[in-house]
């Protein structure tokens, strides 16, 4: 898989809510559960919370 590839499956998966929230809650947390899928809206860049 070339990096476009991989970059673009990336964006993809952050586009769901639920996957978005746990990469949030992972790397930003330490893993404690803070970013719920439900919380997050849609917005013109992305999703805001």
């Amino acid at each position: 898989m070339h990096l476009a590839e991989k970059d673009l499956l990336e964006k993809t998966l952050e586009e769901h809510n639920d996957v978005f929230a746990d990469i949030v809650n992972a790397l930003g947390f330490g893993g404690g559960m803070l970013v719920e899928p439900e919380s997050l809206k849609a917005g013109a860049h992305g999703f805001n919370l």
